[in-house]
């Protein structure tokens, strides 16, 4: 085996754990990363500062910013010299251009893994670190990139500042811009290579970029977070280093099957009636559902967490009346409390009115308290103006806060309200100057606010409904995909935005978020004025069926029964198949809970060594047997279709393909083509048992349907269940759990095409 040591001479130092080492030229600086006997992972790598200042604009309508900084020229780290050395690790001295001094620690803390931490006396406005940047590199993740493109490799992005509409209404005078500003939802500062190396910038920061432009990648950070930390993975595929990303920021949790249900919203219930009418308007239309999100407002003032009496007159009727019928009540919340409210959605009583134009009832004692984020000048609450009004974030980082707001949480959650949609938690909010609880600024923890957030909540739904509680959340950073669902903000009703939003989710999915949903249709209509058009919702709806969570949610009235029969029948379609996939998702999602690999799978996630891997942004595997290829384009009855290697049935004729190639095949209106990987068994719930959602039947009780889709090469195959436990085909025989209700269907005979 190979020795664990630093080794040196005069200018050259080599770090080595295990098989991966650090080759460190002294003089001119310069750091390689590379595999011991193999190729070299990161060339020629250096360190720069730049000096200047931050000219961030925010844009509150559309919750944009605008990434500008007064930069001066990069001073780039000439030399170096050793400071101390360790086992597996090194300090050096850094002499930059101007001759600023700085520091680089350089160590292997495991056998796959380098972290590298960078510092520059004075405080400069930019830390980075770069390397050079292959031409035939591929950058991916990020979290949600709402991009038309999967690869990232040719942009330059301030996480937190790069979403840009460019779609069909988009003005021409605003893509000579870039289009149009946008919020930047659910950043994730992680990047995977497919040079075969992952890279986690480690801190909270606003301000975070990844420049993927030049012919240097560099990752840099404002230094008044704090030093660059960054952690290179270096694990054999990209599973793995997806893997290792899981164990330093955690593992994506395995939801309650209503988690993975079918999610019912709309964006004002102005009424008690309206939840009503969306309840029983799928009863009448036999759709299946399992929870409906009541959206702001809801309560008495913005956050109060007491529902306003004069829009709901009777809360705790109509949660206990749903909840007889299995359906589920689910909240909204932001991490703010109002002192004014008058600017945000209003419900039309004038009694609710009133209430909104007054301070939140909670304000005052939590302002008492110290519960909200502070300004440093004087203490006093930090208020600002957000898109509900004017008020103070809730402080997460004070236990004595955290206590109060899962506290409050869980008045809601006695009347039987079983989850809670987390809007905003976004770290563009917080200004760099504010002070928290645990003594960091907001320039330190901007985007660890909505994390602990999260985090607040989901414990209160664990003390009030241990194992059922499921969370909803908007915003992203390191780690928050390791607590409930990610959403993936606000769409258009246009194909190119349910376009761009299978690419954010294949970003997504390659930054660990695999407990994924949307808002079916787009939330914020055609055009901003209309409906989603009826083609566009039907392909949408396609989509949303395999993707963990199927959620419809919108501006406009999109509830099917306003389209006509047609529309109506296939929404039942496809949220009845939704429903069915249920027990196939969630042991996916167990699969995520211990692996990391998600729910959704990229090609590069499903076969490493096929060079189109991080390139393919329009199909995904889904779970371990399905891939996926959603239509979208506007009129389309056909599409082409890049398929993994290996054999794959069509679901749509049972015809045996095979893949490793592009292939056009048909898709009409109706249908998604999707195929089952050959040799696999698919185990679903049957349509009569969630021809009405999935109710309260206990897990074990469940009856399932297994179908075996093809031959299997070795003659035979397995499936898992959500509980670990398995279902298998040997030899022709089928090998079933005891005591559970198993309805076996043979596809092994499909047809066998050229």
């Amino acid at each position: 085996m190979f020795e664990n040591h630093a080794q040196m001479s005069s200018d050259e130092l080599v770090v080595e754990n295990g098989r991966l080492r650090v080759e460190v030229t002294l003089r001119p600086f310069q750091f390689t990363v590379a595999r011991r006997g193999g190729r070299s992972l990161l060339r020629a790598g250096g360190a720069w500062a730049a000096d200047g200042e931050i000219r961030d604009q925010f844009l509150q309508f559309t919750e944009a910013v605008l990434a500008r900084e007064d930069r001066d020229p990069a001073l780039r780290v000439l030399r170096a010299r050793v400071l101390s050395r360790r086992e597996r690790g090194v300090t050096l001295g850094l002499r930059l251009a101007t001759g600023r001094t700085g520091r680089l620690e350089i160590d292997l803390p495991a056998a796959e893994r380098v972290s590298l931490v960078l510092t520059v006396e004075d405080r400069p406005l930019r830390l980075g670190l770069d390397w050079e940047r292959r031409s035939e590199e591929r950058l991916v993740g990020l979290g949600l990139r709402h991009h038309p493109r999967l690869d990232q490799a040719g942009r330059d992005i301030q996480l937190g500042a790069d979403r840009r509409y460019t779609g069909p209404d988009c003005p021409p005078e605003m893509l000579q811009e870039g289009g149009i500003p946008q919020g930047d939802c659910a950043p994730v500062p992680w990047l995977l290579s497919s040079r075969g190396y992952g890279v986690w910038c480690r801190g909270d920061g606003n301000g975070v970029a990844f420049d993927l432009a030049g012919e240097r990648l560099s990752i840099s950070a404002r230094a008044h977070a704090g030093p660059l930390a960054l952690e290179i993975v270096c694990a054999g595929t990209p599973a793995a280093r997806l893997r290792q990303l899981c164990r330093l920021t955690g593992f994506p949790a395995q939801l309650p099957d209503w988690g993975y249900g079918f999610w019912k919203s709309r964006d004002v219930h102005e009424h008690q009636d309206d939840v009503l009418d969306d309840f029983l308007g799928f009863r009448r239309h036999h759709i299946p559902l399992d929870a409906i999100v009541i959206d702001s407002p809801w309560a008495t003032q913005y956050n109060t967490w007491e529902f306003n009496p004069h829009q709901f007159p009777d809360a705790a009727w109509m949660i206990r009346s749903m909840r007889a019928a299995g359906v589920r009540t689910v909240v909204w919340v932001t991490p703010w409390v109002n002192l004014d409210s008058r600017t945000g959605q209003i419900p039309p009583q004038p009694e609710s009115e009133r209430l909104h134009s007054e301070p939140a009832s909670t304000y005052a004692p939590a302002a008492a308290a110290g519960h909200f984020v502070r300004e440093p000048s004087d203490g006093r609450p930090f208020v600002s103006q957000w898109w509900m009004g004017t008020g103070s974030p809730v402080d997460l980082t004070s236990p004595a806060a955290e206590r109060w707001w899962r506290e409050s949480a869980k008045r809601v959650l006695a009347l039987g309200v079983e989850g809670i949609k987390a809007d905003d938690g976004d770290g563009f909010y917080i200004p760099d100057r504010v002070r928290l609880a645990d003594g960091r600024t907001g320039a330190q923890a901007a985007w660890a606010l909505g994390g602990l957030h999260r985090d607040c909540l989901q414990r209160a739904l664990d003390e009030a409904h241990p194992g059922r509680g499921v969370l909803f959340g908007r915003s992203g950073w390191s780690g928050q995909h390791a607590c409930g669902l990610t959403w993936g903000g606000d769409q258009a009703s246009d194909f190119w935005s349910l376009r761009v939003l299978v690419v954010a989710a294949l970003n997504g999915a390659l930054s660990a978020i695999s407990n994924f949903s949307h808002d079916i249709g787009g939330y914020l209509g055609h055009r901003l004025v209309e409906r989603c058009p009826p083609e566009l919702l039907i392909r949408w709806l396609q989509f949303g069926c395999f993707t963990p969570l199927m959620h419809a949610h919108s501006r406009m009235p999109q509830e099917p029964w306003h389209y006509g029969e047609r529309v109506v029948d296939s929404y039942r379609a496809y949220v009845l198949l939704h429903e069915q996939l249920v027990p196939y998702v969630r042991a996916a999602a167990l699969t995520a809970a211990v692996t990391g690999l998600p729910i959704m799978r990229p090609l590069a996630l499903l076969d490493p060594s096929d060079p189109r891997g991080f390139t393919v942004d329009d199909a995904y595997g889904y779970g371990p047997a399905l891939w996926v290829a959603p239509v979208l384009a506007d009129g389309a009855r056909e599409r082409e279709v890049s398929l993994p290697r290996g054999r794959w049935v069509e679901t749509w004729s049972g015809q045996t393909v095979v893949g490793g190639g592009e292939s056009v095949v048909k898709a009409p209106l109706e249908r998604i083509p999707v195929w089952v990987r050959s040799g696999s068994i698919v185990v679903t719930y049957p349509a009569e048992h969630v021809a009405e959602g999935l109710g309260d039947v206990r897990e074990d009780e469940r009856p399932l349907v297994a179908t075996l889709w093809g031959r299997p090469r070795l003659g035979r195959t397995a499936a898992r269940l959500p509980d670990g436990d398995r279902i298998a085909w040997r030899d022709g025989r089928w090998e079933l759990p005891r005591g559970r209700s198993v309805t076996v269907v043979d596809r092994s005979d499909a047809i066998s095409v050229a």
